[in-house]
Formats: structure tokens, C-alpha cells, sequence
């Protein structure tokens, strides 16, 4: 994950509904898709402007009167000209080095792109793989659910802290040693190359989040677990006794439609010597796989126990990432979990299935900075749980009284 750049511009695209009377350009335009694409620029950039087929780049205050073009009608020859008289503009209203988000269609992309890219400005296009229906839901359903995205940013201010804590992301888990993993119990998170957050486009989102020791008296130590879902130096790994590597074969063997190949992945508990051998080629791609993503951890040294700090961290940061409406930052067109043949794992955009639909607790987002700050030298070192006293209970009781989970 990167750090949040100091400017990020948002470029709207125009679109045919319009005021019949002029207007400021941010009130001109009159489609659902606008509207919901202007709070989204509004709130998520810096800067934003509007990419007008007629006027080119337009700062909202502008006043234009209506019109009738569309880049859609237009030549290629047209759409180069149109692109570089707003590349002339922006750059006049842009400082140098700014990310550039784009809410609009391949059209207004497709000259534009290269031309900020040659310039040094990174640019992502987070709605891109959305149909026009699709794209004014998900719009709608950032606006609706602020309060719960106030929190996921909060979240990944955090583990920016977190990161610079460790590897800074720099290393992948196939890197990672018992010599740089020294936490002995602590909570982990993954990201994958190509996997960034749809409400923050340059900053790379989670897609599984996990820890250890949370039951009574385990010996289980931060290391022992990442490096089961690493897999040994030779690549073969052991599916058995990681639910993360488990999936992530199914995925694999579902995407190349390896089912008859291999028939035993995620069958019983253990397996003979000669299934094993039979495994090996899948094994030896999820190590692959998995061994490619980065990971950043914290130590949360707690007693090893179901009431930890870690089982609570866990539970509750899977929850606000799936969330009860579905994620926020939706996970790509071409994320391999979209194979998954667990329900979890493709509604949330995670290769978690635990918590998935539980609810999230905000205070977890405290224990979380405590924690840090421990970390970081600005807090005293403890091994006493930080957790709200009794939260496991609480969940107990709620499973006992309606079936469902509800933690508050």
C-alpha cells in the first residue's frame, strides 16, 4: 500500500443531460452518474474538473451555457486535439507530479492517460470494469455509507504505521525470514499486486487479514503461521493446515478448470504420501501466488486466548472491510478470488470466510492505534489485553439470542 499523495486531482466526465439555462459546470449537468460522481470528486481529491466534449477541461465555477456534443461523434484526429488542449490546461492548473482520477468513459481516457503518464503523473480509473448502472450504484453507495468509509480510512491511515513498523511493503512473503518476522504473536495483513481501493485508487487495498494464538495456551508464533501459508523453501507447501492456501488453490484449479487433476485439493484433514505427490504441482502454484504478495504485521503480544486482542483486531477489521452491504473498495475484474468457490470470499473481496458478515466495532480502531503506538516506542509495553472487557461474551450472547451475530 502507498501513502496518500499530497494532491489528487479527479476528472468528471461531462454528460447529455444538462440545465436548459447556463450554469456553474458542477450543476450544468444533470444525469444521476454526474451527480454521484461530483460528491464522490468532491470529497475523495483535491482538486476535480470536469472533461467537457465542447469546452474541454472546465473548473466547476465555470458558467457555460448548454450544448449538444459528444466525444463519441467525434474523429479520432478530433479526440487528439480535444486531449491535448486539456492537457495544455490542466497543466496550467495542476501542480506538477498529481495523480489524476478518472471518473469517465474510455473515450475521454484513451489520449488523455498516456499524455498525463509521459508527464509523471500516475492515473488510475477505479470504475472502469463498471457498467453505467453499476458505476451510479456503487457512487451512491460510497455517499450513503460515509460514516462506515471514515472508518475504512482510518484503517488504512493506521496501516500505513503499521507498514513503516515492518517492511514498508517493500519485500514480499516469499522474502520474508524468522530473522525479520521476530514478533512472536501479533496480526497480519496481505495485498496484492493489482488490487487497489476503488475509494482511494493509489493505495493498494487488503485481501486477507489473519492472526494466530487464540486459543487457550497456544504456542503458535506470527512466523510459524506465515510461513504455513508461505510454504516451505522448496515451494510445496500444505494446504491442510492453512485455510489460506486452500482457497486460493481452489481458485486456481476452478480458473483453469483443473478439477478432474486434481480431485483430492481440500479433501480431509490429512493425506497419504502418494496424494500429496499428486498435489504438488497446485501446491507448489499457490506458494507461488501467495509468496508474491506483500504483508505487513503488528505485534499484539497478548495471552494466547479466544478473548485476545488478536481474535478481536481480526474479527472486527474483516468485518468493516466486507461490510454488511458488501465492500466499499470492490476487488478487481481479474482478482483471482472472483473463482472462489466460497460465497464469503467472492461477496467480500477477501480470502477470509470467518467474520465476513459480522459487525463492526469502531473501538476496535483504538485498540488498534494503542497498540502502534506501542510499537513505535510511545506507548509502555504491555501483555495485558486492550480489548473492551468481556466482547467476546457479548458476541456469545447475541449468537444465543438471535442466531446471528451483532457485535457492538
Amino acid at each position: 500500500m502507498e501513502k496518500t499523495h499530497s494532491n489528487t486531482v479527479c476528472l468528471v466526465a461531462c454528460t447529455s443531460r444538462k440545465s436548459d439555462q447556463p450554469a456553474t459546470a458542477e450543476f450544468i449537468y444533470r444525469s444521476p452518474l454526474f451527480s454521484a460522481a461530483r460528491s464522490y470528486a468532491e470529497k475523495r481529491a483535491d482538486q476535480w474538473f470536469i472533461l467537457s466534449a465542447k469546452h474541454g477541461l472546465l473548473s466547476p465555477k465555470d458558467v457555460i451555457a448548454p450544448y449538444d456534443e459528444s466525444l463519441l461523434s467525434q474523429s479520432e484526429a478530433q479526440r487528439r486535439t480535444w486531449a491535448a488542449g486539456v492537457l495544455k490546461a490542466f497543466r496550467a492548473r495542476v501542480p506538477v507530479g498529481s495523480r489524476v482520477i478518472f471518473l469517465a468513459g474510455s473515450a475521454y481516457r484513451s489520449y488523455l492517460a498516456p499524455a498525463f503518464e509521459s508527464e509523471g503523473h500516475e492515473t488510475a480509473a477505479p470504475m472502469s470494469a463498471l457498467g453505467i448502472g453499476s458505476q451510479v450504484a456503487w457512487l451512491q453507495k460510497v455517499e450513503s455509507e460515509h460514516a462506515r468509509l471514515s472508518h475504512i480510512d482510518r484503517f488504512y491511515r493506521l496501516l500505513e504505521r503499521v507498514a513503516a513498523l515492518t517492511t514498508g511493503l517493500s519485500r514480499r512473503l516469499s522474502q520474508q525470514t524468522t530473522a525479520s518476522v521476530r514478533q512472536k504473536r501479533g496480526i497480519y495483513f496481505f495485498f496484492e499486486d493489482g488490487e487497489m481501493r476503488m475509494t482511494a485508487p493509489f493505495q493498494h487495498r487488503v485481501v486477507r487479514i489473519g492472526t494466530h494464538s487464540v486459543s487457550q495456551g497456544s504456542k503458535a508464533t506470527l512466523w510459524n503461521r506465515l510461513r504455513t501459508h508461505r510454504g516451505g523453501g522448496d515451494g510445496l507447501g500444505n494446504h491442510r493446515g492453512s485455510i489460506f492456501r486452500l482457497h486460493v488453490g481452489e481458485s486456481l484449479i476452478r480458473l483453469g478448470e483443473l478439477e478432474p487433476i486434481f480431485p483430492t485439493w481440500g479433501k480431509g484433514q490429512s493425506a497419504s504420501a502418494e496424494v500429496r505427490s499428486a498435489e504438488e504441482e497446485i501446491e507448489l502454484a499457490v506458494s507461488e501466488y501467495i509468496g508474491g504478495m506483500q504483508v505487513a504485521w503488528l505485534e499484539v503480544p497478548d495471552p494466547s486466548s479466544a478473548d485476545s486482542d488478536r481474535g478481536y483486531l481480526e474479527r472486527n477489521f474483516i468485518a468493516l472491510l466486507a461490510g454488511p452491504t458488501g465492500p466499499l473498495d470492490l476487488p478487481s475484474g481479474n482478482w483471482l478470488g472472483r473463482w472462489s468457490t466460497r460465497g464469503a470470499v467472492t461477496s467480500s473481496g477477501l480470502w477470509n470466510v470467518n467474520h465476513v458478515y459480522e459487525t463492526f466495532d469502531p473501538r476496535s480502531l483504538d485498540v488498534f492505534e494503542q497498540h502502534i503506538e506501542v510499537a513505535e516506542g510511545r506507548r509502555a509495553k504491555t501483555e495485558q489485553s486492550l480489548a473492551p472487557s468481556g466482547w467476546r461474551l457479548r458476541i456469545k450472547d447475541r449468537e444465543n439470542a438471535s442466531g446471528q451475530i451483532d457485535l457492538l
